[in-house]
């Protein structure tokens, strides 16, 4: 009796050692899964940054024409060929990488300036709402700090600028 009962301790032992380094082993998978995750997350938004990066100014500048301060008058015709820009791009690598609101407000302002083109008549009301709309969403895809408007009249230096931007994020960030 005395050989079945070690033997049924030890039967037992070992499968106790043996589910404790299963536990032990799959927690140590799932941590690693969990880090390759963030790995590739962190890559993945890298990238989708870079592409941003890189093809976000080319939709910026087929804004131009329709600034307040444009050399040209803001006419159908200047619209339309906005609108064709923006269409380039929309169907470009910048618009496969955009984000769907920015995307949106890229179609909105497209249409609005297209319609126009196409009716010739008066220039229509929201149309600066559309590109500003477009402008700031195109900024935040980039976590571009400074969307309000600047203040000419407010001399500060660039230690204070500074300041001002940090104490930006921390607000921002909750502390």
């Amino acid at each position: 009796m005395g050989q079945v009962t070690t033997a049924l301790v030890s039967g037992v032992v070992a499968l106790l050692v043996a589910g404790g380094s299963a536990v032990l082993t799959l927690a140590q998978i799932r941590g690693e899964r969990r880090k390759w995750l963030a790995d590739i997350k962190a890559t993945w938004s890298l990238e989708l940054y870079k592409a941003r990066m890189a093809t976000y100014p080319e939709v910026h500048q087929a804004l131009a024409p329709l600034s307040h301060v444009s050399i040209d008058p803001i006419t159908p015709e200047v619209a339309g060929n906005v609108a064709i820009k923006l269409n380039g791009w929309i169907y470009s690598a910048g618009g496969l990488c955009a984000d769907a609101t920015t995307r949106g407000a890229v179609l909105r302002l497209r249409e609005c300036c297209r319609e126009w083109a196409e009716s010739g008549g008066a220039m229509p009301a929201n149309l600066y709402e559309w590109r500003n709309l477009t402008t700031t969403f195109l900024r935040r895809d980039l976590d571009v700090l400074g969307l309000d408007s600047y203040d000419f009249g407010q001399d500060s230096t660039l230690l204070a600028k500074l300041e001002q931007e940090l104490g930006s994020v921390s607000d921002r960030k909750g502390g």
